[in-house]
């Protein structure tokens, strides 16, 4: 449980949850609503660079399930935007065909969307894109996003055909919801409840239509742009800095190397070897990090020391003392 609210908190952009605001948070009762847990203020609304985490996220669409109801990510168009999407969004239409818009879903999503990574798998005849969730979120706090990628890709796609896809085919990893119908009028008859994973597929000779918003310079610029965020991600000292804000934002617990590289979307390898370009490893990272809390909630007094062993994650207060006695032990040397 833990490990999976830790995940949670990946950090992300501004644009979705500024977006969800305006769009349902239409007077202050609703808007302070919506605001309520997820530790956002104005004054991070109204700064350009503000990031936010995964979890202040899925906070927002939790209270928007609980103010709307199931199946809001439906009723509001503005959503379904490509541009809504951001750059990912504006290089997808700006494509030069629809399969480079795919391409651009496949490479970048994660980059805007960083919940879900995006696949192809191509047959003769079609092309499917999956939507593979890269945290384990539950159904209700990841269904809205995929409902609302699903529904921008439909718009975009009829953009291209000039008419409502109908040889469009959607599957959802979940059971029909309690509003499946308007699934099914809105995303038509080809819809799938219960399948492995969240999918689109689409017959694979629409890959060759040309996108009618299709503009060269305005993709390679906004390419150019995804490239560069990618390139921050992926960045030594800026992944040790992601490292230390996922450590420093987590739950109780901790967490092991693998989910760290996993939500920060590169590999385990590539989480050590960049890392260890900046001369740390993981398990430094988190050792501070433990130290630190550890220090608080002792001076805290409100828990037992059994109590903090188990916040950190410790298996025993036995291995929790000895880490303590390693800790606090040097520090009172190095004064």
């Amino acid at each position: 449980m833990a490990n999976a609210a830790t995940l949670e908190r990946l950090p992300m952009t501004m644009g979705y949850f500024r977006l969800f605001l305006r769009c349902y948070g239409t007077t202050p009762a609703r808007r302070a609503a919506l605001l309520a847990g997820t530790g956002v203020t104005e004054r991070d609304l109204r700064s350009p660079s503000a990031e936010i985490s995964l979890f202040q996220q899925v906070k927002q669409i939790e209270n928007i399930t609980a103010l709307c109801g199931e199946g809001w990510a439906l009723d509001q168009s503005e959503l379904w935007n490509p541009p809504a999407q951001g750059p990912v969004g504006i290089a997808v239409l700006a494509a030069p065909t629809f399969g480079a818009s795919i391409d651009v879903l496949k490479r970048y999503a994660h980059v805007r969307a960083p919940y879900y990574r995006a696949h192809t798998t191509r047959s003769r005849r079609t092309m499917r894109l999956s939507l593979e969730l890269a945290v384990p979120l539950r159904e209700d706090q990841w269904r809205p996003m995929v409902e609302i990628t699903f529904m921008a890709l439909k718009s975009l796609t009829a953009a291209v055909l000039g008419q409502m896809p109908d040889d469009m085919h959607f599957a959802f990893a979940g059971p029909a919801p309690s509003y499946a119908r308007k699934i099914h009028n809105l995303f038509g008859k080809h819809v799938t409840f219960g399948a492995a994973e969240n999918s689109i597929t689409f017959p694979a000779s629409w890959l060759a239509l040309q996108p009618p918003f299709s503009d060269p310079a305005l993709f390679q610029g906004v390419l150019a742009e995804l490239r560069q965020a990618v390139a921050r991600l992926e960045n030594p000292v800026d992944l040790r800095a992601r490292v230390e804000r996922l450590l420093h934002t987590m739950p109780d617990g901790r967490l092991d190397a693998d989910s760290a590289a996993r939500a920060i979307g590169v590999s385990r390898r590539t989480l050590v070897r960049r890392l260890g370009q900046t001369d740390t490893r993981f398990r430094d990272l988190l050792d501070e990090e433990m130290k630190r809390r550890a220090a608080k909630f002792l001076q805290s007094r409100t828990l037992s020391r059994a109590d903090v062993a188990e916040r950190l994650g410790y298996r025993d207060p036995t291995s929790f003392s000895r880490a303590c006695r390693r800790w606090f032990k040097a520090a009172r040397r190095s004064k």
